[in-house]
């Protein structure tokens, strides 16, 4: 079926406010759909933002968010991609990268001097795709004041959880968790770090790199995988289980520490 996409109204909040909330709970915040409507309503009803839909087969898909602002040097209208999220299972479709020239083309039309839209510096495979779809990246640093509290860490962080790759970077754990993680130094023995090989580049739409580091179970309790204990809450480990599909399974490992932990291996791994 076809992909449509056009610019969502008021009354198109039913469609927007799932994937809005999803959207949201992937960078942290908990599922709250009447926040999200509120959230919407306001922005569309006062023409704060541009909301495009993505459409197949009359289900909504995903969309983007734009802000308008300006830009003093240009002397010009600009507007700012806030928000960029595709349905898990419309994933690795060339969504994400429609929804971007979509973005791209509204802003020309509207007579905008550029569109501009702000990543983490390890979000490599999101990287990618920007520059494939013509974005330029620049050699400036957003900085940031946040004003709202912060995440506070869960009374109940009773899973313990062990990282030897990209859930040590406190980028990361922020953008997943809304929240850094505080751990110890372990390591895994009879294990040794693979590699998974060259990810689609589609799968930016879920994931952060393109290259993957995975431990694989080598029987040998000399090889050793150093990395990080975390404890995590289950909404957490829940979060954490998103993330990682696809490539990886969780299972149950013994430390060398002698603490038990969950731990993230190939999804085809014995």
């Amino acid at each position: 079926m076809p992909l449509t996409i056009r610019r969502a109204a008021p009354d198109d909040l039913d469609a927007l406010v799932p994937l809005f909330d999803a959207y949201r709970a992937f960078y942290g915040q908990p599922s709250d759909p009447g926040r999200a409507r509120g959230f919407l309503r306001e922005r569309l009803q006062r023409g704060e933002s541009v909301a495009l839909l993505a459409e197949r087969g009359g289900a909504a898909i995903g969309f983007v968010q734009l802000y308008p602002t300006f830009s003093s040097v240009r002397a010009g209208r600009l507007w700012i991609l806030n928000d960029l999220y595709v349905a898990a299972e419309a994933r690795r479709g060339g969504v994400a990268r429609a929804l971007l020239d979509a973005a791209a083309g509204f802003a020309r039309g509207e007579g905008a001097v550029g569109i501009a839209l702000e990543t983490a510096r390890d979000n490599a495979a999101a990287r990618a795709l920007y520059r494939a779809a013509g974005w330029e990246e620049s050699e400036t640093q957003w900085y940031a004041l946040s004003f709202a509290p912060a995440a506070a860490e869960p009374a109940e962080a009773g899973e313990a959880l062990f990282s030897y790759g990209a859930l040590q970077d406190e980028a990361v754990q922020r953008r997943l968790f809304g929240r850094a993680l505080h751990g110890s130094a372990d390591a895994l023995t009879g294990y040794r770090l693979d590699w998974l090989g060259e990810r689609d580049p589609a799968a930016v739409e879920t994931r952060g790199v393109v290259r993957h580091p995975v431990a694989r179970a080598s029987g040998d309790p000399a090889d050793r995988v150093p990395g990080t204990l975390f404890r995590v809450g289950a909404v957490e480990l829940a979060r954490a289980d998103e993330y990682e599909a696809g490539d990886y399974r969780r299972v149950r490992v013994r430390l060398a520490s002698g603490a038990e932990a969950w731990l993230y291996v190939g999804a085809r791994a014995g």
